[in-house]
């Protein structure tokens, strides 16, 4: 196995990313910090999706000649090559089954949920102004039904696999984050589940979950303001949150 540092190759206002960047700073895990420049499609080039990833998208890890990108799994790589404590990807069968669980339905269900920050927000800046109120309704409707589930977990134990903090949390958080940034939850929304809202501000209060947040909410911040960000990458499809996909030109 190489000695090399690691290099991650992410971009803040990605919510994987801030979750595998978050782990990584918890577990005072060493790597190069290399930010990919999305908004000018670095990551579109012929050249990065041949070289660390076909579908242009981070996070990426790269490990001296070894390359490994999604998220889920560069948590589980980094959990075996550095021997992480055993609550953030599971000590028994049985609770790494629950992690990878909670990972998996973040990916299938919780995710889609990112429309309505998405199409909120960043559609505007890729494709212009037009109707996207359906997307965004969507996003609403996935958002509060992922939301209905996690009161359920969270009524019954502190963190979505059990009384300690996993990755899946950490995954599961940063989506809320992008939330918060884009003002997408309200108030009455956060009091309709106030063990996911107890569960946010736990996890806020951990170390350096504001610092890795700190880019996305300046986003945010810019983007109810009305400001323009200039952006290439066009994720509307894998977010799966189109009702009538149309594919741009």
């Amino acid at each position: 196995m190489s000695d090399e540092t690691l290099r991650f190759l992410h971009h803040p206002t990605s919510q994987p990313c801030r979750a595998v960047h978050q782990l990584m700073l918890e577990n005072d895990i060493a790597f190069d910090d290399v930010v990919v420049n999305l908004m000018d499609g670095e990551n579109e080039t012929p050249e990065f999706r041949q070289r660390f990833n076909p579908t242009g998208q981070v996070p990426i890890l790269v490990d001296g000649d070894f390359v490994l990108w999604e998220s889920a799994a560069i948590g589980f790589y980094l959990n075996e090559r550095f021997a992480l404590p055993a609550h953030w990807l599971g000590a028994t069968m049985r609770q790494r089954a629950r992690v990878q669980q909670c990972l998996h339905w973040h990916s299938t269900y919780l995710r889609r949920g990112a429309g309505a920050f998405f199409y909120s927000h960043f559609a505007e800046c890729i494709w212009g102004r037009r109707d996207y109120s359906r997307e965004i309704a969507k996003g609403r409707h996935v958002l509060a039904e992922s939301m209905g589930h996690m009161q359920g977990w969270l009524e019954a134990s502190p963190y979505v696999c059990g009384d300690e903090i996993s990755f899946a949390d950490l995954m599961h958080y940063h989506e809320f984050v992008s939330h918060q940034a884009g003002a997408i939850l309200s108030d009455d929304d956060w009091a309709r589940f106030p063990a996911v809202r107890a569960w946010f501000d736990r996890i806020t209060e951990r170390p350096h979950a504001r610092a890795v947040s700190e880019m996305i909410m300046q986003v945010g911040a810019m983007r109810q303001a009305g400001t323009l960000i200039p952006m290439t990458r066009r994720t509307s499809l894998a977010k799966g949150t189109e009702l009538d996909p149309v594919i741009p030109a």
